[in-house]
């Protein structure tokens, strides 16, 4: 999900207690320090002030060609109001330019957007359903396998936000997708850093994507399966946002918000590329905590990791990973905890955040969070996970050096020849000095995974 520019908070705190009582289980109840978020950390060229809700009010207003509009007023900042647009854009207007009436809002409707996207996207195709609107020039496939994904997952999104006791509702407008042939048009229409596959704009609405990298990766297959993956994240996202889970410009705790949505969208590693269902293992997420959970003793469990993803404000593509699997977790054992959680940071209006987050989470979760990370450990390695690149080449690389008393070996396996080859100059590097003369090194190539691990085994045996 894209979020704008860093800038700094400007903190307003009120208190807030919500109280929720499932059937035999204590009741969950934290008075919340709320604080509002800055504008401008959205992309709204206008100063923090007083927040006041909307209340399902209309107003009228322009929309950015200057025609006439009835929109709903989602929030006052000072002298401005932020107001939704028909066609389900976030705009700022002067409370001048923005009166409040009693006509209807009437949402653009499927066609008319349509309309609206073939100017603004000139030989594009387009496809509609219920709720969405496709836009694309990519090849067939990619946007019947993207639309496959979206489809599916919108049902099992709303139904499994009931299940949590979540209030939802119909989304107010169509959703929008687009989806770029190359890397090159989608960074002309909107300038993403390097790597980002995918994202949801809050202000437009719109989920983008592209197809085509602009270097050929190395294995294609594997290349696509990380982007639909990507891809059904975004979605999420999309979806969350608009049935009323999360409201938009709300600022959820990152690790809830990224994590929520990775447990919403895993995707299968099989050659449909569908949506697996919410909840179920997200097969990459899994991929990239393989190391941690190697490494991992009882004794090294200290609660850090936990600490460490509660408090994060930015995301590494490991820091997903381990939101995801905190919410996993969290949801198989933890469901009551976790539903009163998500119910009371869903309650946050547009401009707020949570103060505290680690805070909250302890008074949420409990203290004892060493507790918490070794149950995670136990937890994923209980659960059903095949690799989402089994089937493709592995590199093995194979590294020994004489410690002075023994020979020592070290090895380790990975899907591209690049994370082995980085993997190799980093075990190199932390050879000392005086022994680096006696390391040994190879990297070799093996069909798949299970060819590779065994001569792993068979290395690391001779220890």
């Amino acid at each position: 999900m894209q979020i704008f520019a860093d800038n700094r908070l400007i903190t307003k705190v009120f208190a807030a207690c919500v109280c929720l009582v499932a059937a035999s289980v204590p009741a969950y109840c934290e008075e919340a320090t709320s604080i509002s978020i800055e504008p401008a950390r959205f992309g709204f060229e206008i100063s923090n002030g007083e927040l006041r809700s909307g209340n399902g009010r209309r107003v009228t207003t322009n929309d950015d060609d200057g025609n006439p509009v009835t929109a709903t007023l989602h929030v006052e900042v000072g002298d401005h109001r932020i107001v939704l647009l028909p066609d389900g854009t976030l705009v700022a207007r002067k409370s001048s330019e923005a009166a409040v009436t009693d006509r209807a809002f009437t949402p653009v409707t499927h066609d008319e957007l349509l309309e609206r996207l073939a100017n603004e996207f000139p030989d594009f195709e387009t496809k509609k359903s219920r709720r969405y609107v496709y836009v694309y020039n990519t090849s067939e496939g990619f946007a019947t396998a993207t639309q496959r994904i979206i489809e599916s997952m919108y049902n099992g999104v709303v139904i499994h936000a009931k299940a949590q006791s979540i209030k939802v509702h119909d989304p107010q407008v169509p959703m929008i997708v687009i989806m770029f042939r190359t890397e090159g048009e989608y960074q002309k229409y909107q300038r993403m850093p390097a790597g980002m596959v995918a994202y949801y704009h809050i202000l437009t609405n719109r989920v983008v994507m592209f197809e085509q990298a602009s270097r050929p990766p190395p294995i294609p297959e594997m290349a696509l399966r990380q982007s639909l993956s990507t891809i059904a994240h975004e979605g999420a996202h999309q979806i969350l946002h608009n049935i009323g889970v999360q409201q938009r410009l709300s600022m959820w705790p990152m690790w809830l918000a990224e994590g929520y949505a990775e447990y919403m969208a895993p995707t299968s590693a099989a050659k449909d590329l569908r949506w697996k269902g919410a909840g179920q293992i997200n097969d990459m997420r899994m991929f990239e905590l393989e190391e941690y959970l190697k490494s991992r003793s009882n004794e090294a469990l200290d609660g850090q990791t936990i600490e460490q993803t509660v408090r994060a404000q930015r995301l590494t593509s490991t820091g997903y990973a381990s939101a995801w699997s905190l919410t996993h977790l969290l949801a198989k054992n933890r469901r009551y905890d976790l539903n009163a959680y998500i119910n009371q940071v869903s309650r946050l209006g547009p401009l707020e955040g949570l103060a505290d987050n680690v805070g909250s989470f302890k008074r949420a979760f409990g203290d004892d969070l060493a507790a918490i990370e070794k149950q995670l450990v136990v937890h994923l390695k209980k659960q059903p996970y095949k690799s989402p690149f089994a089937d493709f080449p592995h590199y093995l690389v194979l590294v020994s050096y004489n410690d002075g008393r023994r020979l020592k070996r070290e090895a380790n396996m990975f899907p591209s020849r690049e994370t082995a080859l980085l993997w190799e100059r980093e075990v190199l590097a932390a050879i000392p000095a005086d022994q680096r003369g006696t390391a040994e090194h190879t990297i070799r190539q093996f069909p798949n995974r299970v060819a590779a691990n065994r001569v792993l085994l068979q290395f690391t045996r001779n220890k």
